[in-house]
């Protein structure tokens, strides 16, 4: 099957919010990617894929229900076009998916503050960051994820590594501990320190 219908900037958020769907375990991400195309065909627009898919692919049996139910079956739509990815128990990921730019934020709640680190990659680069409180893996979580859902160049990659790299400062054990989160490329990026330790 071939995309034949609506605008390729608008599929290309369905495919970007599909990989981290993908990445996170959530249902509709374990879909194949003819099966991504078939759906976008029959609804070619952000909110009518986000509208179309969960039914459709229960009915079509690409989704079957497991233990604790048939799990995440789309990505949220926002207007205007915007798709929403949350990933995690406690939803410490957000990813906001807009033609030509992907934003990804992880956050934190402790005690009565919430920490967070957000950054938006269009065409390829970093063109904003900021973060609050935000620990040296929360940057290489946030940076990982990008690389999950938009699939850079090499090169392009690099320069994404680099500049959330560069915000984790100069104290002891930052860059160390930015490169052990970054290593990680499954789920259990999310996870705590005391969890990471002796790993990578």
């Amino acid at each position: 099957m071939t995309l034949a219908k609506g605008k390729w900037e608008d599929f290309h958020c369905v495919v970007r919010a599909w990989r981290l769907a993908g990445w996170a375990a959530h249902a509709w991400g374990n879909l194949g990617f003819q099966q991504l195309e078939e759906v976008w065909n029959l609804a070619p627009s952000l909110p009518g894929f986000c509208a179309f898919v969960p039914g459709y692919a229960v009915a079509r049996g690409w989704i079957v229900e497991g233990p604790v139910g048939y799990g995440v079956l789309g990505p949220e739509y926002e207007h205007p076009d915007t798709l929403i990815v949350d990933i995690g128990g406690s939803l410490q990921v957000r990813a906001c998916i807009k033609p030509g730019e992907t934003t990804i934020e992880y956050s934190h709640d402790y005690s009565s503050e919430r920490r967070f680190a957000r950054a938006t990659v269009a065409d390829g680069m970093v063109v904003g960051m900021d973060g609050y409180l935000a620990e040296p893996r929360d940057w290489a979580r946030v940076a990982r994820l990008l690389l999950i859902a938009e699939e850079p160049t090499d090169l392009e990659a690099e320069g994404i590594r680099e500049a959330l790299r560069n915000m984790v400062g100069e104290e002891q054990g930052a860059q160390q501990e930015f490169d052990k989160y970054f290593a990680l490329t499954g789920p259990e990026i999310l996870a705590g320190p005391e969890v990471i330790v002796g790993r990578v």
